[in-house]
């Protein structure tokens, strides 16, 4: 855990996962934000202000200003828990100052203050300032904060469509603010009526695939998944009964599970609120009984008991929000093992390069080419 500075004083902060000492639980974009803030306002207007944070990778901003009492937003379970942690490290009696809300909720009341990190997902951001406009009046202060690398023209066309003006900063330690001005009235830009961001695409066999706004490949079936899907475990290789799709984005596989094991219990777990929900309208379209699925937003498997699945599905993520690494998927196949029954077994795709099998080896003692092309290798690892 390391001492996070910045202009509203000294916290301890921690990363979820927290592998790789290299990285910290903030970078210069949320102090160059804060340090704005604590500039422009001073703390009896943060105080009767109402304030909103978004998508908080960690919970630099939320930590910071849970003095002052918020509400956080954000689609990732695992960054929620990393504030509510490195809020109980660092100022405890604030805790029940901050209101964590996720991507699937709707906002019920104006701010006057909307702090927000610009996400990946540049549909996740439209949806996001589409969606704020209601709650929002012209007095609002609105400031966006990213790092100067990943901003792009795309995303201030993004906002242009929903503010009367968009400012971006100097640079400052590599980092940039974006200050919006609210239209006047705020809410004329858009119909009142605000409806979720839904896309969806049809597979070979007619089954439709949903995806809501912050879901990878939302609206056609990446290639690393249609490669897992051709070389799929079937009843033959493993009579499994209990099934869990770890990091089940769309629910593609699933779907492909309920189809080639009709009576086992799935499981379709991710971090991601919108990824969870997308998961549920996909097999809901699609089968007939819904009531053998379980739907659960989670950090990887810990909440999960030991040894209870026959089988784990995986195409786990190489990145966490911009940061590119292996640090997720590692903590993916630790908790695999951990909740596979003896002799289950762990199924996952991933790009090549990235050495999966040496992960496998090194924690099952084992792993199994099962197929690979020159971009993908599907393994398996056996729990014993």
């Amino acid at each position: 855990m390391a001492q996070y500075q910045n202009s509203f004083g000294q916290f301890q902060l921690k990363r979820i996962p927290d592998t790789d000492k290299n990285l910290q639980a903030w970078n210069s974009a949320d102090s160059y934000l804060l340090k704005e803030l604590f500039e422009q306002m001073d703390s009896e207007a943060l105080h009767k202000a109402g304030i909103l944070i978004l998508n908080d990778d960690f919970g630099a901003l939320t930590v910071s200003l849970a003095r002052f009492s918020c509400d956080s937003l954000s689609d990732s379970y695992v960054s929620q828990q990393a504030a509510v942690n490195n809020i109980q490290s660092s100022c405890p009696q604030f805790i029940k100052q901050v209101n964590f809300l996720n991507s699937t909720e709707t906002l019920n009341k104006s701010y006057d203050l909307v702090l927000f990190k610009i996400p990946k997902s540049l549909a996740f951001l439209q949806y996001q300032m589409r969606n704020l406009l209601p709650y929002i009046h012209e007095n609002t202060k609105i400031i966006g904060a990213i790092m100067a690398k990943n901003l792009h023209h795309s995303v201030i066309e993004i906002l242009d469509n929903y503010f009367s003006s968009v400012q971006v900063s100097l640079a400052w330690k590599k980092a940039r603010l974006i200050h919006l001005v609210p239209s006047v009235p705020a809410t004329a830009a858009i119909n009142s009526d605000i409806r979720p961001d839904i896309s969806e695409f049809l597979l070979d066999d007619g089954s439709r695939i949903f995806g809501l706004s912050n879901v990878f490949s939302r609206n056609r079936l990446d290639i690393g998944a249609r490669f897992f899907l051709q070389h799929f475990p079937e009843p033959s290789e493993i009579a499994a009964q209990s099934i869990i799709d770890l990091g089940c984005g769309n629910g593609i596989l699933s779907l492909k599970a309920a189809q080639y094991f009709p009576d086992a219990q799935i499981t379709a777990v991710d971090e991601s609120y919108m990824a969870v929900e997308s998961a549920r309208m996909t097999l809901a379209d699609n089968v007939d009984k819904l009531s053998r699925f379980e739907f659960i937003c989670a950090n990887s498997l810990q909440q999960f008991e030991s040894e209870q699945a026959d089988l784990i599905i995986c195409n786990p993520p190489f990145h966490q929000n911009h940061t590119v690494g292996d640090a997720v998927a590692w903590e993916m196949f630790k908790q695999s093992k951990r909740v596979l029954k003896d002799r289950g077994e762990l199924w996952i795709v991933g790009n090549r390069h990235l050495a999966y099998h040496l992960k496998l080896k090194k924690l099952f003692g084992n792993q199994f080419l099962v197929a690979t092309n020159n971009k993908f290798v599907i393994l398996k690892a056996i729990n014993n």
